[in-house]
């Protein structure tokens, strides 16, 4: 069964996380978004969209089995390999968006971190637990210094700390909160924006 949906209405191409409960991204997972990325970067939608079918979590971070016996090796390449399919959609200027429900956290909020924007429900949850595991987490040290600071990104991994969406805002992690009661609508609205703005500077 696929872990993620991926739906194309309008010219905007959504990424759908769909491994309930909290949307835990195996090795496999993350190959599968990667791969989805760059069949976009060849279609190039006009905004490309990366949220949740659940509710209680965006993605909870990485499964720690795969951290475990002997799989370092394989995930960092598969994380490498996804950040390297962002890059290549911002090559080809498709912008990228999170919409965030609930917890962002570890290789969750890594992911959401990687689009160019974040848009959070006020009831989200973000942070990297795993100093807790004793892992280290890599896209989180090479990326959020330029979004967030050095200070700010230290003292994440090192506390492993979580922050409420007003919290992430104010740090610069996210660039929107809206109300949970009417996310979706004002998300749609936010989306309409930035997928027009997006279309015309792909023109200019």
């Amino acid at each position: 069964m696929a872990e993620i949906h991926l739906r194309e209405r309008d010219g905007v191409l959504w990424l759908i996380l769909d491994r309930p409960p909290l949307n835990i991204l195996t090795i496999a997972t993350l190959d599968e978004i990667t791969h989805a990325l760059r069949a976009a970067a060849q279609k190039s939608p006009r905004l490309l969209v990366i949220t949740s079918a659940g509710e209680r979590a965006f993605s909870a971070g990485v499964d720690i089995r795969d951290h475990l016996d002997g799989r370092e090796r394989e995930m960092l390449r598969a994380v490498y390999d996804n950040c390297a399919a962002f890059e290549e959609l911002r090559g080809r200027g498709i912008p990228t968006v999170a919409l965030v429900k609930g917890y962002a956290l570890g290789g969750g909020c890594e992911l959401a971190a990687l689009c160019d924007t974040v848009i959070a429900r006020e009831d989200a949850v973000f942070g990297l637990p795993e100093v807790t595991l004793g892992v280290f987490p890599p896209v989180a040290a090479a990326y959020f210094p330029s979004l967030i600071g050095y200070q700010a990104t230290m003292r994440l991994i090192l506390t492993g700390e979580t922050l409420k969406a007003s919290e992430a805002f104010r740090l610069g992690l996210v660039h929107q909160v809206l109300p949970a009661r009417r996310f979706l609508s004002e998300a749609e609205e936010l989306l309409v924006m930035l997928a027009t703005l997006g279309r015309c500077q792909s023109r200019s």
